[in-house]
């Protein structure tokens, strides 16, 4: 029998706070030009912008904004080739570069451009493939190693675009620049260098959209920029492109919660997590899980009306009395995750108090004890 709360639903996901006194970090990428000169303000590195960097708490928003790309001789060209520095138009140069600089960045947010048609489109990319077959570039190995590139899903299976895709295409609209933004809402990147990319952002944005996750990253996704576009009016265009994206992570933000960890964990090291909406808002929706249990095992999930601590197993019971008990099944990394959201009761209710017990026949009386979370329903 499936278990089952007061207020359960579907799932949505969503928040986690940058470090203290640390801004959070938008992290944008070009490719050819004019897609590279779009966001060279963003660089940090003197050389690339002897002009200085931009992107320090930008136009006072609140965030950092990084940005990495190729330079190419000359910088109009038009047959360009791999260019030189951080991410080269090569399969395996892209991809080093990326995890290395994203990894270190954490960034709350990924925008990624390249070039695109003739002509002065804004196209922002819906769709992006974890393909098995890519158009070669010009260095062998010329196709991605592996291949598809992400083994954590199907091959060929589609990473959408989580970047605001219409108020993107809204806002370049109202800004009344020369261009001619559209979403690509049913094709795809194009099997090159561009798709490639492209799914290097949506890829690390799903990694990391656990609410939980210390390098939370609420959206990725990639933006072609038409081949005759002048670097002028490109560079106009990312920043239109990039308010627009601040205000979505923004509001996500702003209407994202984890719930109060009360500690007591253990024995074992296995983290109980309750993210998503605030759930004293009607409408909100929330995730719960559990990392770091058991692989294939049991437990339960205890749900109580009293923060009231008690040594019990081992352990510490923090819900007790409980008014439910939900069985859990751990997957093969040790993690469960609720099958529908926690949503917010149709009427007010007090507090709750949860926690998750597990068999653990390593442990020495055989259970182990997550965290325990005060749930804020009021």
């Amino acid at each position: 029998m499936t278990p089952r709360l007061l207020f359960l639903s579907t799932v949505t996901f969503a928040f986690a706070a940058p470090a203290a006194a640390q801004l959070p970090r938008i992290m944008l990428t070009g490719y050819w030009p004019p897609s590279n000169e779009a966001v060279r303000q963003f660089s940090t590195d003197p050389l690339l912008n002897p002009g200085g960097w931009q992107g320090g708490n930008w136009e006072n928003r609140g965030y950092d904004i990084h940005s990495y790309f190729p330079t190419f001789t000359p910088p109009t060209c038009t047959s360009c080739g791999t260019g030189s520095g951080h991410l080269e138009v090569d399969y395996q140069d892209t991809s080093q570069d990326f995890w290395q600089l994203a990894n270190a960045l954490q960034p709350i947010a990924i925008m990624t451009f390249s070039r695109g048609n003739v002509g002065n489109s804004w196209e922002v990319e819906m769709n992006q493939f974890n393909r098995t077959s890519w158009i070669p570039d010009y260095v062998a190995p010329v196709l991605p190693t592996p291949s598809p590139p992400d083994a954590s899903i199907a091959p060929d299976a589609l990473r959408p675009s989580t970047l605001p895709v219409q108020g993107i295409v809204n806002a370049v609209l109202a800004s009344a620049l020369p261009l001619a933004p559209a979403i690509c809402a049913s094709g795809n990147g194009g099997g090159f260098l561009s798709e490639f990319i492209a799914y290097h952002g949506v890829w690390y944005q799903d990694i990391h959209k656990w609410p939980g996750d210390p390098a939370w990253c609420v959206a990725g996704g990639h933006i072609h920029v038409g081949t005759t576009i002048s670097f002028v009016i490109a560079r106009q265009a990312a920043e239109v492109s990039l308010r627009e994206l601040i205000a979505h992570v923004d509001a996500v933000r702003a209407n994202t919660t984890c719930q109060a960890n009360l500690g007591f964990a253990g024995p074992g090291s296995a983290k109980f997590e309750v993210c998503g909406g605030h759930l004293n808002v009607p409408g909100s929706i929330a995730e719960l899980r559990v990392t770091g249990a058991v692989p294939n095992g049991i437990g339960v999930l205890a749900v109580g009306a009293t923060n009231n601590p008690t040594p019990v197993l081992g352990g510490i019971a923090v819900p007790t009395p409980t008014f439910f008990v939900g069985l859990v099944t751990f997957d093969g990394q040790g993690n469960w995750r609720w099958p529908n959201g926690l949503t917010t009761p149709p009427t007010p209710l007090p507090d709750i108090f949860a926690q998750v017990a597990w068999h653990a026949p390593a442990l020495p009386q055989s259970f182990g004890f997550t965290n325990a979370l005060r749930i804020d329903l009021q």
